[in-house]
């Protein structure tokens, strides 16, 4: 079988638009993209395509010939981790937006940054996290030891981020986590009433209203902004 998707690949490794790739391959950008997508094309075709990369035809024949990306082996349980920390960020408002492996130290750097709303768990979640939970507590408890973890539905993601963060990693992201959230609400706050007064609009029990849910919410992030003010 052949596996035409590697002209997008070869593409990207040698710094090549599609565009530029198809005018040196003497076609458009569309037929470069319409026999990608039929996967199928002339033999003559491409022996040219080969020939334009520098590659062998037989690259084209097996999905694993000739595959120049990179595999980085790690241990079962940095896996494990990384996984438990995606999850367990994500319940606290934050989404991976970076995963890049320190070549020196041997490990994945990971990088967050604040989601718009916090991330709730399905039923198919809890289930995985219970799993990876179980499998973790086996390996550092004696054989037929009983693990009681019990994830259910009514289990609150705050529930869950405990089981999956130490308590210094639960305190830190909590905190950082609403003191964004203030900020936020501050700056919303300001816009508004900056709007207000600069076209003279009368304060009504609704806009009244507004700005006191906003000073509201200020105040409850503040409190939940406390490093350890999080139980």
């Amino acid at each position: 079988m052949v596996y035409l998707f590697k002209i997008r690949e070869l593409c990207d490794e040698r710094g090549v638009s599609m565009k530029q790739a198809a005018a040196d391959l003497g076609m458009t950008e569309q037929s470069l993209h319409k026999l990608i997508k039929a996967n199928s094309t002339k033999i003559d075709t491409l022996l040219a395509i080969a020939g334009y990369f520098g590659v062998e035809p037989a690259y084209f024949f097996d999905k694993t010939t000739g595959d120049t990306n990179r595999y980085i082996k790690i241990k079962r349980e940095e896996l494990t981790g990384l996984i438990k920390k995606v999850m367990a960020y994500s319940i606290h408002g934050f989404g991976l937006i970076k995963l890049e492996w320190d070549e020196k130290e041997e490990k994945f750097n990971s990088y967050f940054d604040i989601l718009n709303k916090q991330y709730t768990p399905t039923k198919e979640d809890l289930e995985y996290m219970s799993s990876i939970l179980q499998e973790e507590r086996k390996l550092n408890l004696p054989a037929n030891t009983d693990i009681p973890i019990e994830l259910t539905d009514k289990t609150t993601p705050k529930d869950i981020t405990r089981l999956l963060m130490t308590k210094d990693e639960f305190d830190f992201t909590s905190a950082y986590y609403y003191s964004i959230k203030k900020a936020q609400a501050q700056e919303e706050l300001q816009q508004f009433s900056s709007f207000i007064e600069k076209h003279h609009i009368e304060k009504t029990p609704f806009i009244q209203k507004d700005i006191e849910e906003l000073q509201d919410k200020i105040r409850y992030y503040e409190s939940r902004s406390i490093i350890g003010g999080n139980k």
